[in-house]
C-alpha cells in the first residue's frame, strides 16, 4: 500500500476511534463545574444581567431544538465539529487525489477540541468551529476559482465569523481583520475573490441577526464592556499582554527550550543552523510529550500538549514548508487567536485548539522529501487524536472517575435528561437534591454552579464565583439588598482566595445563626471536597450543627 493509502487508512481508524469514543461518552458523565455554566446560558441567554460571553445566544436554538437532552446535544456538537474539520481538511489537501484522506483526518483532528473531556457544546468548542470554518473558506478562495466555490467559501467564512462573534468576540475581531485584509490584498489581482470576502462580511451580519436582532447588538456590546469593567476581567487590551507573559512562568522548561529553538528555526530557515534548530525543537517537544506518559498512565491528564504540538508543527514548517505558506501560517496562528481571553493559563488554553497543529503536521508531511521523517510526522499526527481523547476519557475534566465508570442512571440536575454517572456523582446528586429549592445561594467554595443546580437553588448576580476571580464575591454582595443578604444561604468551606471578601466575612461573623447540612463528598477538578450547606436558622435555635 502506498504512503497515501496508509495515511487514508490511518485517518479512517483515528476517526472511527475518536467518534466512537465520544459517542459512547455522550450519555455519560455530569460535570458540575464548566458544563453547568454552559448549559445555564444555553438554556437562557438572558439568565444574568452581568454578561461577559454571549455564547448563549448562539447555542440556545440547538439546545431548544433538542429539548435539553444532554446526550443528543453533545452528539450534535460532535457532528458539527467533525463537519467543520472535513471542510477544512479537504481544502488543505496538496492535490485532489488526497482530498478524501485529508477530509477524514480533518474530522478526526477536529474532535480533539473536546480534550480534556469537556464534551458539552461551549464557547471554546464554538470558537474552534468558527476558526475552522473561516480557514476552510479562506483556503477555498486561495486554491479554487469559479463562482460556486466562491459562494461556498463566503458561506463558510460567514458561518465561522458568526460563531466567533458569539463565542469569543476578540476572535471575531481578528477574523474580520483577516478577511478585510485579504479582500484588500486581492482587489487588483483577483477581484472575484475580493468580492467574495467582502460578501462574507455582509452575510455574517445577516447570520448574526438570526440569533440576535442587530438593533440589540450595540446594547449587548455595552453590557459586555460594562460587565468586563465591573468584574475586572483580564482580557482587556492592557491586561492581556501582562497575563500572557505571567502565564509563561508555568510553561515547562522543555517547552520553553522548544519555543526558542522553533523561533530560531523559523528565523534561520533554509540554513544549516535552521535545520539543526528545527530538529532540536521537534526533539524537545517529543521528549516533553513522552515525559507526560507516566503521569497519564497513573490517572493524570497531560499538561500543555497543545503547546507541545504547536511548537513541533512550527519547527516542522521551518524545515519543510514550501507551498501554501499563508494557509500554514494561519493554522499555526489560529490556536493563539482562539485562546485569547481566558481565566486559565493562556498557554494551557492551546489544549482546546490542537486540531490546527495536527492538520499542519499532516499537511507538512505530504511535502516532506525525507521518507523517514514524512512517515514519522504522519504517524504522530494520526496517533495523537485517539491517544489524547483516550487519556481524557480515562481522567475526564472534573469527573471523579473515568468515562468507563459512568454506570448509574440519574437525572441531570438542570435539564432533567437521563444520563449515566459514577458512584460518587450519583451519591452527591441524590444527597443534595432539593435541599435548597428556590433559595438564594452564595457559593463561597469556588466549586462551580453545579452545586446550586443540584440543590435547586439560585445563585444571585453571577452564575458562578469562579475560583480564579478574587473580587467577584464582593461584586455579588454589593448588589444584594440588606434583606437579601440576611436570607442568603451559603456553601462552605470558604475558598482561601475568597476569605477576605465581604460575604465571607459576613458568614464568619454570623456563623452561629446558620444551620449546617453536610453534603456528600464530591470531586471537583481532581480534588475531593467535603462541602456543607449553611442556611439561616429559625430564631429559636442556637449554634446548630446538623
Amino acid at each position: 500500500m502506498s504512503s497515501a493509502g496508509l495515511a487514508l487508512a490511518g485517518a479512517v481508524l483515528a476517526l472511527l476511534f475518536c467518534g466512537g469514543l465520544l459517542a459512547y461518552g455522550a450519555g455519560r458523565g455530569i460535570d458540575l463545574t464548566d458544563e453547568i455554566f454552559y448549559l445555564v446560558w444555553a438554556r437562557d441567554p438572558e439568565a444574568y444581567a452581568l454578561l461577559y460571553q454571549p455564547f448563549g445566544y448562539l447555542l440556545h436554538p440547538l439546545y431548544a431544538l433538542l429539548g435539553g437532552d444532554i446526550a443528543h446535544y453533545r452528539l450534535a456538537g460532535f457532528a458539527i465539529t467533525a463537519a467543520a474539520g472535513v471542510l477544512l481538511g479537504r481544502q488543505l489537501a496538496p492535490e485532489p487525489a488526497r482530498r478524501l484522506a485529508f477530509a477524514v483526518f480533518g474530522a478526526a483532528a477536529a474532535l480533539v477540541i473536546y480534550f480534556p473531556w469537556i464534551v458539552t457544546p461551549s464557547y471554546n468548542s464554538a470558537a474552534n468551529v468558527g476558526a475552522m470554518l473561516v480557514l476552510a473558506g479562506v483556503a477555498t478562495l486561495l486554491r479554487t476559482e469559479g463562482a460556486p466555490a466562491r459562494l461556498t467559501a463566503a458561506l463558510a467564512i460567514a458561518c465561522g465569523l458568526c460563531a466567533a462573534a458569539f463565542a469569543k468576540p476578540p476572535l471575531f475581531a481578528l477574523g474580520s481583520v483577516l478577511v478585510v485584509a485579504l479582500a484588500t490584498w486581492s482587489f487588483r489581482g483577483n477581484r472575484g475573490r475580493s468580492i467574495a470576502l467582502l460578501g462574507a462580511m455582509a452575510l455574517t451580519m445577516l447570520l448574526i441577526a438570526l440569533f440576535l436582532p442587530l438593533s440589540r447588538v450595540p446594547g449587548l456590546l455595552a453590557r459586555i464592556a460594562a460587565s468586563q469593567h465591573i468584574l475586572a476581567l483580564p482580557n482587556t487590551p492592557l491586561r492581556l499582554p501582562i497575563k500572557v507573559l505571567g502565564d509563561g512562568a508555568a510553561v515547562p522548561p522543555l517547552l520553553t527550550a522548544a519555543a526558542l529553538a522553533a523561533i530560531g528555526a523559523l528565523a534561520l530557515r533554509r540554513t544549516r543552523w535552521g535545520g539543526w534548530l528545527g530538529h532540536g525543537a521537534i526533539a524537545f517537544g517529543l521528549i516533553y510529550l513522552a515525559s507526560t506518559v507516566p503521569d497519564t498512565l497513573d490517572g493524570g491528564i497531560p499538561e500543555f500538549p497543545g503547546l507541545a504540538l504547536l511548537l513541533i508543527a512550527m519547527a516542522y514548517a521551518a524545515l519543510v514548508a514550501r507551498r501554501d505558506g499563508l494557509l500554514l501560517a494561519l493554522l499555526l496562528v489560529a490556536p493563539f487567536a482562539v485562546a485569547l481571553g481566558t481565566f486559565n493559563n493562556q498557554w494551557a488554553q492551546l489544549d482546546f485548539s490542537m486540531v490546527f497543529p495536527l492538520l499542519a503536521l499532516f499537511r507538512l508531511a505530504a511535502d516532506d522529501p525525507l521518507p523517514w521523517r514524512r512517515t514519522a510526522a504522519t504517524l504522530v499526527a494520526i496517533a495523537a487524536p485517539p491517544l489524547l481523547l483516550l487519556a481524557a476519557a480515562m481522567a475526564p475534566y472534573s469527573l471523579p472517575d473515568s468515562i468507563f465508570a459512568q454506570a448509574i442512571a440519574v437525572r441531570h440536575p438542570l435539564t432533567g435528561s437521563a444520563l449515566l454517572v459514577d458512584e460518587e456523582t450519583a451519591d452527591f446528586l441524590n444527597g443534595a437534591r432539593g435541599k435548597a429549592t428556590g433559595a438564594l445561594l452564595v457559593d463561597l467554595s469556588g466549586t462551580g454552579p453545579g452545586v446550586a443546580a443540584a440543590l435547586g437553588a439560585k445563585a444571585p448576580v453571577l452564575l458562578w464565583l469562579n475560583p480564579a476571580t478574587a473580587t467577584w464575591p464582593d461584586v455579588v454582595w454589593s448588589r444584594l439588598t440588606e434583606q437579601a443578604r440576611r436570607r442568603a444561604w451559603f456553601i462552605a468551606p470558604v475558598l482561601p482566595l475568597f476569605a477576605p471578601s465581604a460575604p465571607a466575612r459576613w458568614f464568619t461573623a454570623h456563623r452561629a445563626s446558620y444551620c449546617r447540612t453536610p453534603l456528600p463528598r464530591m470531586t471537583f477538578w481532581w480534588e475531593a471536597r467535603s462541602l456543607a450547606l449553611w442556611r439561616p436558622c429559625p430564631a429559636s435555635r442556637a449554634h446548630p450543627q446538623g
